[in-house]
């Protein structure tokens, strides 16, 4: 019986096994009742303050400024900026939390469904 071929290693696979880090590339793009807002920028800020904010929330329990998208290291994460009522993640809270596609996080009762276009 002859024994069973192997497939050629694949391009920059490495063989270690590792897992690709998240899909963070392309434009992050944020779902929020019914509308999408595009993160353009290092730092966008989700609250609830007009002036202050990039994405607007307006509910009293959300923060002026609740919670911050920060592109770092080409990771996108969401931040808690010290807010009273939090930033949750399965229904657990979170400080900050990488950003994978698909991903829901609650400000207060407001789903933001995040997606990589």
């Amino acid at each position: 019986m002859a024994a069973p071929r192997s497939l050629p290693p694949l391009p920059g696979g490495g063989g270690s096994g590792a897992r690709p880090a998240p899909a963070s590339s392309g434009t992050l793009s944020i779902h929020y009742q019914g509308e999408v807002f595009s993160v353009n920028k290092d730092r966008f800020i989700i609250g609830r303050g007009k002036q202050s904010s990039d994405l607007t929330i307006k509910d009293p329990n959300v923060s002026r400024q609740h919670a911050m998208i920060e592109f770092s290291n080409g990771q996108y994460y969401i931040v808690d900026m010290g807010s009273t009522n939090g930033v949750e993640y399965n229904g657990q809270r979170v400080q900050r939390r990488a950003i994978s596609n698909g991903d829901i996080f609650k400000v207060c009762d407001h789903e933001l469904r995040f997606s990589f276009a």
